[in-house]
Formats: C-alpha cells, structure tokens, sequence
C-alpha cells in the first residue's frame, strides 16, 4: 500500500501525543456492514468478520488485549505508541478495504481499569444489578448466574397472565409467552 497519510496533519499530532499520560491505552473501531457486504461495485462483496479479524490479529500481534468486542487496550504504554498502532491498522489488506468501510476508530485513556470498567457491575448478579427488575429468559438468567443463589432476591418463577409478556422488542412467539420460560 502507497503511503496515503497526510504527513502535514501527523506532523500536527505528534506534540499534542507527547503529553500525554503513558498508561493504559484502548483502540476501538466499527466497520459499517453494507459497504463491506453489499455486492461490487457497491460494496466490497465480503464477509465482515474478515475485516474483524485482521484488524484484531494485528492488534494482538502488537500486544494490545481484547477488552470487549471491538475494543482491545495495551498497558502501560505512551499515547504516541497507541496512536501509531491505531494508525497501522490501515494497512490491513486488501488496500483500501479499511479507509472504505470504516464507520468509527479512536483510542482512548483509562486511567484506573478496575474503577472504570464496570462490565462486571452491571452484569446480573453485580453490584448495579443485585436482582432481576422484570421478567427475562430463565435459561439465560441460569447460564448467568445458576440457580441466582446470590442475587437477592433469588429469582421466582413468572406467573400465569403476568402482564409483561412477552417483554418490550421481544418478538411474539409460542414461546415467548410461556411463563414457563421466565424468571424474575
């Protein structure tokens, strides 16, 4: 690939860059799907998941951990560091592909992960969802957290007639109005 940077706006980066704190440094990214599926000459006539792919075997490649779906963070590290990974991933192949279908790239700061991060926190059975607040999948709610021996309250089975189901934006189905299939 012909280098395609604008080495007057890097130029421009680099002392913001370098004042930086050096510490734990995310890249995400979203590719858009239409472009990146849709047939030729619309599209690149591709699978998606290929993109993902590429982009998260090069971040690992540079030694960045998969923190959640497309965001991936490195330790300890200066910002100048993040940023010209981040930028390298344009060379994925095939050429262009990238500066094609890209819908958001960016790196970001964390400070502290353990107080910032509160995947864990929110999940069911953390400390912003101690117990279910309505009826939800009980096969779900087991593969999350068992029998719910630790939420408080357990989880109950949903009532016959119970007026939310199926829940909100879930499709009406046989088996989304069984209450069988629910616990709250």
């Amino acid at each position: 690939m012909a280098n395609a940077v604008n080495q007057q706006w890097l130029m421009g980066q680099l002392p913001l860059l370098t004042i930086q704190p050096q510490g734990i440094w995310g890249i995400s990214y979203d590719v858009f799907t239409r472009p990146t599926e849709d047939d030729v000459p619309h599209g690149w006539q591709a699978r998606r998941s290929e993109t993902y792919r590429k982009l998260l075997k090069k971040l690992k490649e540079d030694g960045y951990h998969h923190h959640q779906y497309s965001d991936h963070c490195k330790m300890n590290i200066p910002a100048i560091e993040a940023f010209q990974d981040m930028i390298e991933l344009a060379l994925i192949t095939p050429d262009s592909k990238l500066a094609t279908t890209i819908k958001g790239m960016k790196m970001h700061y964390i400070d502290d992960l353990a107080l910032l991060d509160v995947s864990q926190e929110v999940m069911l059975g953390g400390n912003v969802s101690t117990h279910l607040t309505g009826p939800a999948p009980r096969e779900l709610v087991h593969r999350l957290v068992g029998a719910g021996q630790n939420l408080n309250p357990p989880p109950v089975p949903v009532p016959q007639g119970h007026p939310g189901l199926p829940p909100v934006n879930t499709s009406r189905t046989v088996a989304s109005i069984n209450p069988v299939n629910y616990v709250m």
